[in-house]
């Protein structure tokens, strides 16, 4: 019975450790053996080369496609290749994926130094984190990087490795990849770099952050010195060489005061459609694409926001033609060389009273008319006791004079008389309620949940082009490298007001401006339709407005929530500096 009971648990033990060990180590060979690099599928990935231009034809950025995996194809520039193996992997081209002296070595100067000051992971291990892994510090996770750094290491050559690890680092400034970094930098192609800029941006790749030249130029220029004298003592250049290199001015292509329009996240954006267009990315190897955006608005709006609030503060501006729905300007960011979050699509902030066009809509779409009274005095729906704003309450008001005064109670009754799932219907039809979905919440009606810069100015450029919802596009056209067209806006829009409600919605938004709290975007002898929004502790300031053929919204807030010390006064300023300066206009 004994040996019955033994035989039983060696043999559960052996199932066990199986499962446990040996199958996910199995599995994680199996993922490895059958990775396909030219299946890989990020945003990160570029397919072809491109150059991107502003609606008047000025060149915006180019950019060269990232190497192609395959050895007999897109051979990589000698510096290129040899300034990140000297400053990452010297023996990349000895060892089977581990560089088990380069540990050893890591491991007595950590021990020495009393800190961790070397990680001795080769370019291989780096590819496993980057392509299959994460970051974080596990023993589990090491043991997994070894596996697949080994399986690499016998299934492609060095030059594919090195290929997958150049085109997927991450080195700074929202860019991923060397072809990205020299146009960050640079703004260059990879086979343009000099030894001296190659070694500058090969010396990013230990810490982006701490070696930026848009940081820290002299640090980035001591770690450039050091990669080159490093290729020197390696064998790779020449002393004249790394003189030269070391005697040459680092000319970055974005200085300290000429930061407009370099906005990374918007050429992001731009090949993020481009990519939603193009079904066949294989076909072509070269796009011209032609952006809807105006370089020179685009300037102007970068400008203006830098000078908007304290410096932490953060801004945000989109300028969308209403008959055409194409966006003429996208200002993401304060400083968008540094910032990698576009605050124009990803940022879901409560509207405040900018919603509030909503319930007006549906007040005037049932029938009611803009002289219309309402009361607006204080009044609880069960436990919910809102106030307005400035605490001040009117008794008998028109409707028109209610959004004029940006009263909260009006809208309020409105929703709750016709009913929240009617409000939540009319939002959808603007567009709104997707990025964070509406529910039948009745401070809904006065902006309490949030949604994007991009689909609230898309909402009110319908009021502005007589209700025809169109679908905002950054693209006019997309061609191939014999002009061949591949893709045109066709100007998709959807007719869902009727005229009569439009044009009782501009006067609603033309006397906020002239006579109520959108007063600051004023501009003498035009006619201005916008309306201002806050939320609570003035944490997001707003201002949608419209003049001419042209909606603009902007946006004042901290990105981590913070109370303001500024008002929507602030943003209908911002909106109206951005408008006379564009428009060459004269303002007080």
């Amino acid at each position: 019975m004994n040996e019955i009971k033994y035989k039983y648990f060696i043999f559960s033990s052996s199932i066990f450790i199986f499962f446990v060990i040996f199958f996910p180590i199995l599995n994680l060979i199996r993922i490895t053996l059958n990775f396909d690099p030219l299946k890989i599928n990020t945003s990160k990935s570029i397919p072809y080369s491109y150059e991107i231009f502003s609606s008047d034809n000025k060149t915006l950025r180019k950019l060269s496609r990232k190497f192609d995996v395959l050895d007999n194809a897109n051979a990589i520039p000698f510096f290129l290749k040899y300034s990140f193996i000297s400053g990452e992997d010297k023996r990349f081209f000895n060892h089977n994926g581990i560089d088990l002296i380069g540990l050893s070595r890591a491991f007595i100067s950590n021990i020495q130094s009393g800190y961790f000051k070397e990680g001795g992971s080769t370019i291989t291990q780096q590819v496993a984190r980057l392509i299959f892994l994460n970051n974080d510090l596990s023993f589990q996770r090491k043991i997994k990087e070894i596996i697949i750094s080994l399986v690499l290491d016998l299934k492609f050559s060095k030059n594919q490795i090195l290929k997958l690890y150049l085109n997927n680092i991450y080195l700074g400034s929202g860019a991923y990849g060397i072809n990205e970094a020299s146009q960050v930098y640079f703004g260059k192609l990879i086979t343009e770099l000099s030894l001296s800029e190659v070694a500058l941006v090969a010396g990013l790749a230990p810490a982006p952050s701490i070696y930026s030249p848009y940081e820290n130029i002299d640090l980035a220029i001591k770690k450039r010195n050091k990669i080159l004298k490093d290729m020197y003592i390696d064998g790779y250049i020449s002393l004249d060489e790394r003189n030269e290199a070391l005697k040459e001015k680092v000319n970055l292509n974005y200085s300290i005061n000429n930061k407009d329009s370099k906005d990374n996240l918007l050429v992001n954006f731009i090949l993020k459609e481009t990519n939603n267009k193009i079904k066949n990315h294989k076909k072509y190897k070269f796009l011209r694409i032609k952006s809807s955006i105006n370089k020179d608005w685009q300037e102007i709006g970068q400008k203006i926001s830098r000078s908007i609030g304290p410096n932490n503060i953060e801004t945000a501006l989109l300028s969308i033609e209403s008959n055409s729905g194409l966006i003429r300007t996208m200002i993401t960011s304060k400083n968008p060389i540094i910032n990698e979050f576009n605050r124009v699509t990803s940022a879901i902030r409560p509207l405040g009273s900018t919603f509030k066009i909503i319930p007006y809509t549906a007040a005037l779409k049932e029938g009611i008319k803009l002289r219309d009274k309402f009361e607006d005095l204080p009044k609880c729906w069960e436990d919910y006791c809102p106030k307005n704003f400035s605490e001040i309450y009117r008794g008998k008001i028109s409707l028109i004079d209610s959004f004029k005064t940006s009263s909260n109670i009006v809208p309020l009754k409105i929703s709750s008389n016709i009913g929240l799932k009617k409000i939540i219907n009319l939002a959808n039809l603007f567009g709104l309620g997707y990025e964070q979905p509406l529910e039948e919440f009745l401070p809904l009606a006065i902006g309490s949940y949030g949604d994007s810069l991009l689909n609230i100015t898309n909402a009110y450029a319908t009021l502005n082009s007589n209700g025809n919802l169109y679908k905002p596009s950054i693209l006019e056209k997309i061609e191939s490298n014999n002009y061949e067209l591949i893709w045109e806006n066709k100007f998709i829009h959807e007719k869902i007001l009727d005229s009569e409600v439009n044009k009782s919605l501009n006067n609603l938004l033309e006397k906020s401006v002239s006579e109520g709290t959108s007063i600051a975007a004023s501009i003498k002898g035009e006619r201005v339709y916008g309306k201002t929004g806050t939320s609570d502790g003035n944490r997001d300031l707003w201002f949608i407005g419209s003049i001419n053929n042209l909606t603009t919204g902007v946006w004042i807030g901290f990105d981590e929530n913070k109370e303001t010390k500024l008002s929507s006064g602030n943003a209908a300023y911002f909106w109206k500096k951005f408008i006379s300066k564009i428009y060459d206009l004269e303002i007080k």
